[in-house]
């Protein structure tokens, strides 16, 4: 008993001491390299630059129709002029609204209406308005800001591989992404533009080789101004429906609904 013992007082001795000297011994294996995260696609951003409408829009022939019943009852039914208390007689100016009065007659019930007739008067210089078609229209200028008063006109850009797009470029780190719209459009199109970028939040997102997040702008004075060192070879400034004609049609289903169709 006693050898007996002795053996399992030395095992015992011997157990704890040796697991002490492993434990002490193990070592934690630590990677030389740490496994870097997958990169995406780049964040850009990207400005809806709209110049708005310059001149309202033609009515339709049931708005003309109407409105030219409603014009001719009025005509009918309202009470003649006191010229006398507010003219003198045989007075240029009373001379003037007599032939007036006798036009807006004749284009409310027809040439052959009343019995008095226009008198003559020495021709006046009057500032005449300006035609609805422009001289930008005429010669078919898309880089005038003139053209097509009565539509909404957007700015897209030609790169330098040919592509046709809404003004774009890679936001920089560390910048928000309004900030970096605001960098970018500078950077592409120059300084010589006074506009104004609606909000802070983008209006639209688009996702291909990139992921693009759209900001409405508006334009009120100034142009585009080409730089050599930017991207941009051309620029136009296009309707809606001109736009689908240029750009690429995966690009075109991606941006048309935030375009206006005015």
């Amino acid at each position: 008993m006693s050898h007996l013992g002795g053996s399992i007082k030395r095992i015992a001795t011997k157990g704890p001491s040796s697991l002490c000297r492993r434990t002490l011994a193990t070592e934690v294996s630590i990677p030389s390299t740490i496994a870097t995260p997958p990169t995406g696609p780049q964040l850009s951003t990207s400005i809806i630059l709209n110049r708005s409408p310059l001149l309202t829009p033609k009515p339709s022939s049931f708005a003309s129709s109407y409105n030219a019943y409603q014009y001719k009852l009025s005509r009918a039914l309202s009470t003649p002029f006191p010229q006398h208390f507010y003219f003198k007689k045989g007075s240029t100016l009373q001379q003037r609204f007599h032939n007036e009065e006798i036009d807006r007659d004749h284009k409310s019930f027809g040439a052959g209406f009343g019995k008095g007739a226009r008198l003559r008067l020495p021709p006046e210089n009057y500032d005449k308005p300006l035609p609805r078609e422009s001289e930008a229209d005429k010669i078919g200028d898309v880089q005038s800001l003139d053209r097509s008063g009565e539509r909404n006109l957007y700015l897209v850009v030609k790169t330098k591989q040919g592509i046709w797009k809404l003004p774009q470029a890679v936001a920089a780190s560390g910048d928000a992404l309004h900030v970096a719209a605001r960098k970018q459009l500078i950077q592409q199109c120059g300084e010589a533009m006074d506009t104004w970028i609606v909000g802070r939040q983008p209006v639209g997102f688009y996702e291909d080789e990139e992921k693009i997040f759209f900001f409405k702008a508006h334009i009120f004075a100034g142009q585009v101004s080409k730089d050599t060192s930017s991207d941009m070879e051309d620029f136009a400034w296009l309707t809606k429906q001109e736009i689908a004609d240029r750009v690429e049609e995966k690009y075109w289903t991606g941006i048309k609904d935030m375009l206006s169709d005015v």
